[in-house]
């Protein structure tokens, strides 16, 4: 059994696919391609078999987008 991840650490997550939810904060998991509309937090603590860890600089600079996304809202 494997530990929660997130997916925003995730090779499989991309905030890429649809720019109207990236700024909502939610993005896509490639494995997901057979629920097209679905979305899911790049934060939220799962487990996932798939999970593939991301370099740490891609990592980062998720992380840092989603950050500059919600201090534009405030």
């Amino acid at each position: 059994m494997t530990g929660t991840v997130q997916c925003v650490a995730c090779e499989r997550f991309t905030l890429r696919e649809s720019t109207k939810f990236a700024e909502l904060g939610l993005g896509r998991c490639s494995g997901m391609a057979d629920r097209p509309g679905t979305f899911v937090s790049p934060s939220y603590p799962r487990q996932c078999p798939e999970y593939q860890p991301a370099p740490a600089k891609k990592t980062a600079a998720r992380i840092e987008w989603l950050r500059d996304q919600r201090s534009e809202g405030v």
